[in-house]
């Protein structure tokens, strides 16, 4: 098994963190709670970007007499925390926001901000795409991409484009503009 790089979690750690940036600017100009909630699911994801080079970090370390069989597999540990971690924060801050909306109802605003945030995701997240495409294509150039990704035992590689696909049906009639 070849040793995973950190190369794609930093693409997706810039580009989430592009993001985020763009997504509070928009609350900080719009006061939508929205997009105030969105921002924190963008910072969310920059954390979780940075817990998994923590995995990947403690996962190369070599075998111990406490760990004698090596850490190659605490990279799974902190993939299931941030699996963990997405699921009960982004359900959590969903069902507030949902509630929330339907009991404070508001007219849609500021639409053109919704877009541009919502093209700005869409640019960032299929750069962060691409740039762990371009990985796999070089740690496994021997493996058609299909095959690539159902081998992978690790979920954290459908996050790519799901987040791409999730950002390109969005629409600003949505309570939730930019996911």
């Amino acid at each position: 098994m070849k040793e995973e790089s950190p190369k794609a979690i930093f693409c997706a750690l810039v580009a989430n963190l592009g993001i985020a940036i763009c997504k509070y600017t928009a609350a900080a100009f719009t006061g939508s709670g929205s997009m105030f909630a969105e921002a924190i699911h963008s910072t969310a994801d920059c954390g979780n970007q940075l817990l998994l080079l923590f995995g990947l970090r403690e996962a190369r370390k070599p075998a111990s007499p406490l760990h004698p069989m090596g850490s190659g597999r605490e990279i799974n540990f902190y993939s299931l925390l941030l699996a963990l971690l997405l699921f009960f924060v982004g359900g959590a801050l969903s069902v507030y926001e949902g509630v929330h909306r339907l009991i404070a109802r508001e007219p849609l605003q500021y639409a053109f901000v919704a877009l541009v945030v919502l093209g700005v995701s869409v640019v960032l997240e299929s750069l962060s795409l691409w740039g762990a495409v371009k990985e796999i294509r070089k740690t496994h150039p021997d493996k058609n991409m299909w095959r690539w990704f159902r081998e992978r035992a690790n979920p954290i590689c459908w996050s790519w484009p799901a987040k791409t696909l999730r950002h390109s049906r969005a629409s600003p009639s949505r309570s939730s503009p930019c996911c």
